[in-house]
């Protein structure tokens, strides 16, 4: 796997690591941004929950994303209401932006250094098709008490310091949302565990999970771990994990660029939807401009491919693309190119599940992870204590009839 700008600027020393042990009060299986919060909230309730991980840190979908926290679906809201329903679309929505809100007390109650920056979130619309959705939208989640401003081409250029592209007709602008350094947040919410008394082994790849008298046992290759809870978060591998959510969880390869550093130029983050499968960014604190999305250049849209390589369709379309948002920096150097492990459901939600008692799974977020996970790990983390899933997750529920 090509190393993302997270990784590659990760300027942190190990976490300490102890070898797997064969038993655990509680078992995290997962070290991305979902199973890190949810080890954290299970270490701030006095538990000593162990994270267990093939690779270690972010090294999924977390470590390759384009390192935005916005409240939001995978889906535009107008399409999502249409394939839920309203009540469940807004339920969804409410999910997402009181995780949002929580990631960021999170990142500030634990003093976590992962250049948070939280100015908000713009999605341009190109021509004036989009710009109407874009209206309908914001109409529709101001109707729904959901913060979102629509701006004309003149009041979105106020947010560019650099000339639009003569096809963006103006943005929907989303406040609850900010950008961030992904691997230092993983890293910030698994140190803050251990503060707590969590414990973390890296190298172990989970084989099978087997239910016995009452208790788990967690089978991997380096040997087994007897517990009574364990939380599942591996997201584009949930299948391999679980095969009964095979069938619903499909990984993903997305690609993103990051190119050499200019003039500070945006601050918020941005997308597009320049493709069917859409676009996101950022102009990072060291100038450099994170760009990713595009598959719907590739074929069958990268589901199934593994991540490791990039495509040059891909990439030349990611390239094409941010210099019809940005004419100024068409052809542009490229500093590093990546792909990551995505894992999506057929309804662009994710699942959550419990397959035995004590044992809980979560997975499939659609490219849409980041503002979910705080709070679905502080549910999950709830769940191993009491055995119990909250209601609150039942729109996540493998029995839904959209899958």
């Amino acid at each position: 796997m090509l190393t993302s700008h997270w990784h590659a600027t990760l300027d942190r020393p190990p976490l300490p690591a102890i070898d797997l042990p064969s038993t655990a009060e509680v078992v995290v299986v997962g070290a991305g941004v979902v199973g890190a919060t949810t080890a954290l909230w299970l270490a701030r309730a006095g538990l000593r929950p162990l994270v267990i991980d093939r690779s270690g840190p972010a090294a999924g979908a977390t470590g390759h994303n384009g390192g935005i926290l916005a409240a939001g679906l995978a889906e535009n809201y107008l399409t999502a209401t249409a394939r839920y329903g309203h009540d469940t679309a807004r339920a969804l929505y409410a999910l997402s932006l009181t995780g949002q809100r929580l990631m960021v007390e999170l990142i500030e109650q634990e003093q976590i250094d992962c250049d948070l920056r939280l100015h908000g979130n713009l999605n341009f619309a190109l021509g004036e098709a989009q710009l109407s959705i874009a209206a309908a939208t914001v109409a529709s989640l101001q109707a729904d008490e959901f913060p979102a401003t629509l701006l004309d081409r003149t009041a979105a250029q106020e947010f560019v310091r650099i000339p639009l592209g003569a096809a963006v007709s103006g943005a929907r602008f989303n406040p609850a949302a900010g950008t961030l350094h992904s691997g230092k947040l993983v890293y910030g919410l698994l140190a803050a565990a251990q503060r707590y008394g969590a414990q973390v082994s890296w190298g172990a790849t989970l084989q099978q999970i087997v239910t016995a008298d009452g208790s788990l046992r967690l089978i991997t290759d380096r040997g087994t771990i007897t517990t009574p809870a364990a939380v599942i978060a591996v997201n584009a591998w949930s299948g391999e994990v679980l095969p009964e959510l095979a069938a619903h969880i499909k990984p993903v390869r997305g690609q993103v660029l990051c190119t050499v550093p200019v003039d500070p130029f945006i601050a918020c983050g941005f997308g597009a939807s320049l493709t069917a499968t859409g676009e996101y960014g950022q102009q990072l604190p060291g100038g450099q401009v994170l760009f990713g999305g595009c598959r719907a250049i590739a074929p069958n849209h990268d589901v199934g491919v593994p991540p490791g390589d990039v495509s040059p369709d891909v990439q030349n379309a990611l390239e094409t693309g941010l210099g019809r948002l940005f004419p100024t920096l068409a052809g542009i150097a490229i500093e590093r190119r990546w792909s990551g492990p995505m894992a999506f459901t057929a309804d662009y939600v994710p699942i959550v599940t419990q397959p035995a008692p004590g044992l809980f799974a979560i997975g499939g977020f659609s490219g849409h992870g980041m503002p979910f996970a705080a709070i679905v790990g502080r549910y999950l983390a709830e769940a191993a204590q009491t055995g119990v899933l909250s209601s609150e997750l039942a729109p996540l529920s493998i029995e839904r009839t959209t899958l």
